[in-house]
């Protein structure tokens, strides 16, 4: 049943491999000439909040929409279109961003590598809810890009009065056609790396937060980019450019709690769709190591046991900034060789999650339909796009 999930899943991205793959009028947008010192920026839309117009069959709630010119048309009143040249891209039926998953991602992917050397830059337009693991996953499937993906998403759609979304969009632009590369996120007033942003709020237009250090710009009208921020690189050509598209679903996310019996991850692990279990800790990984009574289970004794039948076990901090390194006796027997927990290290949030489907694919053994459990835990403590900056001695 996974291989088959798997497998539909599959069959559901979206190719864009030739040009007729592409819709007409995006066609028809590429086949004008190129205006003179204006930056081309393609701006793919799958959905979200952004784009969403109340509809009057379901009570007047948000729904998505792929009308372009309602979404264009603020930046074309204010005659934007004479300092940039944008493409607007419908990647597939819109879709609110809580559907979104990795074939998404990578029918975006699929189309943005068909245009890489025809376009200065990108922009990625969807929702919130999932905007993490969008961002994420582009830098795994791209991990060498010299220009840049900014995700842009809104709190409140054009539609409505008081929006961010016209904002938003045009810092977007400016973001894309700067002098960038890789994935980041342009929202409200800063300029976020993609591998470490966290969404905090579900009101109010502050809606994404990430650790100071990864603020790569901040946008007051214009954009400000900070030293930090990775400039292009155009020695990255078409035949040059990495491309990395392959994750695989079936990971089971746990987060401890106190209210939770430690038997319930020994539980979880027998879900058939599950190939591996990430377990949220507290701070720095530190989990029950005492029992309460007499023949209380512990989390050191249920990581082991799972350890011991080749199931993985992988550990990340619920905190945006956090890292499995723990001070404490807990902590350490958790990602012990004895205990057998897999460290997800300073790798936090959506990046983490992303990072284990990226590993599950690299692991998956196709003859055997199954994981490779001692490649898993080699792929997960390996820094493959900059998302680890611990060394681990396994």
């Amino acid at each position: 049943m996974r291989e088959e999930i798997q497998r539909r899943q599959l069959a559901a991205v979206l190719r864009f491999d030739q040009f007729e793959h592409l819709p007409e009028h995006v066609r028809m947008q590429l086949a004008k000439p190129r205006k003179i010192n204006v930056p081309r920026i393609v701006a793919f839309y799958y959905g979200g909040t952004i784009g969403m117009l109340p509809d009057p069959a379901q009570g007047n709630k948000l729904a998505p929409t792929n009308d372009a010119e309602a979404l264009l048309r603020p930046l074309a009143i204010k005659k934007l279109d004479r300092e940039f040249d944008i493409i607007w891209f419908p990647v597939g039926k819109a879709i609110d961003s809580t559907n979104a998953r990795w074939n998404h991602w990578v029918s975006i992917a699929n189309a943005l590598r068909f245009l890489y050397g025809l376009c200065d830059g990108y922009i990625v337009c969807g929702g919130t809810d999932t905007k993490a693991y969008l961002m994420a996953a582009m830098r795994f499937i791209f991990p060498n890009i010299g220009i840049p993906i900014i995700g842009c998403a809104a709190q409140k759609p054009m539609a409505e009065l008081g929006d961010d979304a016209t904002e938003n969009l045009y810092f977007a632009i400016l973001a894309a056609a700067s002098d960038l590369s890789g994935a980041h996120l342009a929202f409200r007033e800063n300029l976020r790396d993609g591998l470490h942003i966290t969404k905090i709020r579900d009101r109010g237009f502050q809606a994404f937060d990430s650790p100071l250090r990864h603020i790569l710009g901040t946008y007051d009208g214009h954009l400000h980019l900070n030293p930090n921020a990775p400039r292009r690189n155009p020695f990255v050509t078409p035949d040059l450019l990495q491309f990395e598209p392959r994750f695989r679903e079936g990971i089971k996310v746990v987060k401890i709690s106190p209210a939770t019996p430690s038997q319930c991850l020994l539980h979880d692990a027998t879900d058939p769709f599950a190939s591996s279990i990430l377990f949220i800790t507290y701070g720095a990984g530190n989990v029950r190591d005492e029992p309460g009574f007499e023949g209380d289970m512990t989390h050191i004794e249920a990581v082991t046991q799972l350890h011991q039948q080749n199931y993985p076990v992988a550990l990340g901090s619920p905190m945006m900034d956090g890292v499995v390194d723990s001070p404490y006796v807990s902590g350490a027997k958790a990602v012990s060789l004895e205990t057998g927990g897999i460290s997800g290290g300073d790798t936090c949030g959506a990046t983490l999650e992303v990072k284990m489907m990226r590993c599950l694919a690299l692991a998956w053994d196709e003859k055997e339909d199954r994981l490779d459990p001692v490649r898993f835990r080699e792929e997960m403590l390996r820094n493959h796009v900059n998302e680890l900056s611990l060394r681990f001695k396994d």
